[in-house]
């Protein structure tokens, strides 16, 4: 802020350069995010989170797999509604400070998704569903009804994994170009 005394010590104030720029910085910013739909991809993030958990809730009802031993679907579909959730704060709060939280956050719910397909691909491998031949029993339905579930669910996660990695590239991409702007606190 600059200040500026009269002769007759009345005392103005206005806007120094570096605020002026910093404003411009804020708004280049803002706009930028909202090139990249934070609040699109984070909706989504939630959707998918909330599709797991609730998909794979008919999963408790039959035997305890790798998966269930785990609990994969619930520390996965967490992850991704938290996700979610920060990106559609970057929307609302455009600063350089949400949009590290949420680029690390990404980065994180990444690395889940990625851990819990190696998970359900080995639950897949190490469980497969039982043969029929002519009289089906109960073990029959129960292994197709399991694997199809699971299948299902990894169809969700790759397609959960495959945005977050978009939206990480975004959000990493938006970062270099307001990376020395960084350590500017409001």
């Amino acid at each position: 802020m600059t200040l500026t005394v009269s002769k007759d010590l009345s005392v103005t104030t206005a806007p120094s350069d570096v605020d002026v720029k910093l404003e411009q910085i804020q708004k280049a910013l803002q706009e930028n995010l909202m090139k990249g739909e934070p609040k699109i991809f984070g909706v989504s993030q939630i959707v998918l989170g909330l599709m797991i958990i609730s998909y794979s809730i008919p999963l408790l009802l039959i035997d305890s797999t790798l998966i269930l031993n785990f609990g994969v679907p619930w520390w996965s579909g967490i992850m991704f509604v938290i996700s979610g959730a920060i990106a559609i704060a970057v929307e609302k709060h455009p600063r350089i400070q949400t949009l590290n939280a949420c680029l690390a956050v990404s980065v994180v719910a990444i690395i889940v998704s990625v851990i819990a397909l190696f998970l359900y691909y080995a639950d897949i491998a190490y469980n497969p569903p039982t043969m029929c031949l002519d009289d089906c029993n109960h073990k029959f339905y129960v292994t197709n009804f399991s694997h199809s579930v699971k299948v299902m669910l990894t169809i969700v996660l790759m397609a959960e994994t495959g945005m977050a990695s978009a939206f990480t590239a975004i959000l990493y991409q938006q970062r270099k170009k307001f990376v020395g702007y960084a350590t500017v606190v409001e």
